[in-house]
């Protein structure tokens, strides 16, 4: 499945952000429990809501008259997206289930932050990517929050104008692993078995980690269990729908020159199940739940370059 990037090179005009039943970012909304001192999902008193704009470096599904792809936003893009918003007062509008129109002051925004190492997301959202876009609104308008408590409305969903750049992760096929290692040359990054370059800021459980395209873009490894060469070793590694890393299990010591050969070898079997179950996951459209567990991939064979002008984008 392609992967596209927001090019924050270019203009980003944010339209509205929208309440709506099914966030792209399947991060629904906390509420704010005054009694309780904390986020909790069923207190009114307060009618606040918090939920993420739009998570950053994160593949998120698109559809487009059957045009199947994924869409990533940086951090950069993010930014310059809500300035563009607040810069037209943008504070209090609001839009339903992108219905066409734009409305203000029945919900007024009461915070907005970029996550970064000093501002965290809500406990509830797990660990989210630097530059997450998180806000939070105070419903003053009675339908609108009897939607929120029947949970007809769950989350954030924005619109926005902009141009849209082709991604190609980088890759390397089993064949150049083994030239690698034939030359006792460690890897520059570590590299799943299917050979996609990863990053991460320490190779630690509770770590965001990352496939990093040809321009430098990172984008958060799919939820799955993946093999990963590491500093010589081969480890199981668990990735939740964040990208978060939630258990990390060696697997071999593989220091020697050979050894690198051999342990796959004796991984194999399971090589080959992970190998059928990524394949099946890009063999049929993908349902609700499944989109997020989409291998990243890429036609490594394809010189493309698509790009869309001034494309409305709808979440």
């Amino acid at each position: 499945m392609d992967i596209y990037k927001i090019d924050e090179t270019k203009d980003i005009e944010m339209i509205v952000n929208s309440f709506v039943s099914e966030p792209a970012t399947e991060k629904e909304w906390l509420y704010f429990s005054d009694a309780k001192k904390r986020l909790d999902f069923y207190d009114t008193e307060k009618q606040m809501v918090t939920s993420v704009v739009m998570l950053a470096n994160t593949p998120i599904y698109r559809n487009d008259d059957g045009y199947e792809f994924m869409l990533v936003f940086t951090p950069e893009a993010i930014e310059k997206m809500a300035y563009d918003y607040f810069s037209k007062n943008g504070f209090n509008k609001i839009s339903i289930n992108h219905d066409g129109s734009v409305i203000e002051g029945s919900a007024i925004l009461l915070e907005s932050y970029f996550v970064d190492d000093n501002k965290k997301a809500p406990e509830k959202f797990g660990t989210l990517p630097k530059g997450t876009w998180i806000v939070s609104y105070k419903v003053v308008d009675k339908k609108i929050w009897d939607m929120i408590k029947n949970k007809k409305l769950r989350g954030f969903s924005i619109e926005v104008l902009a141009d849209l750049k082709k991604l190609k992760l980088k890759y390397k096929n089993k064949k150049d692993m083994e030239k690698e290692k034939n030359k006792k040359q460690n890897f520059e990054d570590a590299v799943t078995d299917q050979g996609v370059n990863v990053t991460f800021d320490s190779f630690e459980v509770g770590q965001i980690i990352y496939t990093v395209a040809e321009d430098g873009t990172k984008v958060t490894l799919e939820q799955g269990t993946y093999l990963i060469n590491y500093e010589g070793s081969v480890y199981e590694v668990v990735v939740d729908e964040n990208g978060t890393m939630t258990a990390i299990n060696q697997v071999s010591e593989n220091k020697a020159e050979n050894d690198f050969a051999s342990e796959f070898k004796k991984l194999q079997e399971r090589l080959e199940a992970i190998e059928k179950k990524l394949e099946n996951f890009t063999s049929h459209k993908a349902t609700a739940q499944a989109r997020k567990q989409q291998p990243l991939t890429t036609d490594s064979s394809s010189q493309e370059r698509v790009h869309f002008s001034n494309i409305k984008v709808k979440f």
